[in-house]
């Protein structure tokens, strides 16, 4: 009956021990999907495009429909004297009315078409500020995705330290008790390992807390519990040409195309302030059909058109004052438009140069494998043979891992160099 139960818990609660896994491009469609930054820059699309259903709205006529019903229980009744002797009454008891109004702006200076076009050009800054979004979140992704992989395989590299320490540890207590070695070597040996083993926590703790940051990112709760697939990204992107990527920052940038449309939708909202201060001219057109109509009992048709022409005389200078705001605001977007352009250009610079920068490292730490691990086997071979001691070897063995760390180290560093890169000149999808 225990092992029924027992089955039965595991049945129902197995879900909670499932393992996702991860790869990068499943990261990528996770975070498209669930970044919440990203999903609020979509519903600042959504808002945009209710801001220009509205401001469309005044190009159309308005119409609206009216239907009412009053009961009067004692109409006016006036006694007309002679010669006419007689009563005329005013109104019926049954009121009823049915209207139709409809209302347009035949000319309004251009306001109407102004206002239209200004909220679609904020409507194209809202998609491109989700592009924007969208590339700076992928950069963090592979941030903190590259970030998992380089803490797993430092633990893997600790963990392969612990060992050969303790391996170490071992035939220096079998030298020891056979008469070759020293207690020095033994102990020095033991030291070893007891300082290894912290660096190996802390590691897997790095490993963990780079895990939950991945999961912060991609909006999965932190209790999910995830397991992490990739390698870093090796291939080389080949020399690159500064002024072609810099042509392609120029075009393809989300920033720089963010920074031209806002000073093109402050332009619109200079010639929608212009107009404040101009006549608009509208018309009315009112159709009723109502009874009683006047004296008349009987339901009759009716209807009436007017234009009317608004003249602002004087404002108290308010339309100055809007147009002294507007163009200000056109001219910062220009100096913030120039600025942006300084930093794509800085951006682009300075990823060529860490891409070169990285490249190089990358060699120089292989080379320093490569050395290192040459260097402990003739450390080992020497300490077997007791030409040196076991201080020797872990000197070795500490060399090798300091230059694999490092050589992980460059590899991250230069994965992430080239997400820069293909950030910086707008590629980076």
């Amino acid at each position: 009956m225990l092992r029924i139960m027992i089955f039965m818990v595991f049945v129902m609660t197995g879900c909670s021990f499932a393992e996702s896994k991860y790869d990068f491009e499943t990261a990528k469609k996770v975070l498209l999907e669930k970044n919440r930054e990203l999903l609020g820059a979509a519903e600042a699309i959504k808002d945009a495009e209710g801001k220009l259903t509205e401001a469309e709205s005044g190009i159309f006529p308005k119409i609206s429909v009216l239907g009412s019903y009053n009961y009067i229980s004692s109409v006016p009744v006036i006694q007309m004297p002679a010669p006419i002797s007689r009563a005329i009454q005013f109104g019926a008891s049954d009121n009823w009315i049915f209207k139709a109004t409809l209302t347009q702006t035949i000319f309004d200076w251009g306001r109407m078409f102004e206002t239209s076009a200004m909220y679609y050009k904020n409507l194209e800054f809202a998609r491109l500020d989700l592009d924007q979004i969208k590339a700076q979140s992928i950069f963090n992704l592979h941030q903190t995705f590259y970030a998992v992989i380089l803490a797993k395989k430092i633990v893997e590299t600790n963990e392969e330290s612990l060992r050969v320490s303790e391996e170490n540890m071992k035939m220096a207590e079998s030298r020891l008790k056979a008469g070759a070695g020293s207690s020095f070597d033994f102990l020095r040996a033991k030291v070893r390992v007891s300082s290894v083993k912290p660096t190996v926590e802390k590691s897997r703790n790095n490993y963990e807390l780079a895990k939950n940051s991945l999961k912060n990112l991609l909006g999965v709760p932190l209790s999910d519990s995830v397991k992490v697939e990739g390698d870093f990204d090796e291939a080389d992107p080949g020399n690159i040409d500064v002024t072609e990527a810099l042509r392609k920052a120029f075009f393809g940038r989300s920033e720089i195309k963010k920074a031209g449309k806002r000073k093109e939708m402050l332009l619109k909202a200079v010639a929608v302030t212009a107009g404040i201060d101009k006549p608009v001219l509208s018309v009315n057109l009112t159709y009723n059909y109502q009874n009683p109509y006047y004296t008349q009992l009987s339901f009759v048709e009716n209807w009436n058109a007017g234009v009317i022409l608004t003249v602002p005389l004087f404002d108290g200078f308010l339309a100055a004052g809007k147009i002294k705001q507007a163009e200000a605001a056109v001219s910062s977007a220009e100096i913030a438009k120039s600025a942006v352009a300084s930093m794509v250009e800085f951006d682009v610079k300075q990823s060529i140069l860490n891409l070169s920068e990285t490249k190089e490292r990358i060699k120089a730490q292989i080379e320093n494998v490569n050395q290192a691990n040459e260097y402990l086997k003739i450390a080992q071979a020497s300490y077997n043979s007791g030409v040196n001691t076991n201080y020797d070897v872990m000197d070795a063995h500490l060399s090798l891992l300091s230059a694999k760390t490092n050589h992980l180290q460059a590899l991250f560093d230069f994965t992430m160099a080239k997400a820069a890169y293909l950030k910086a000149v707008g590629e980076l999808r």
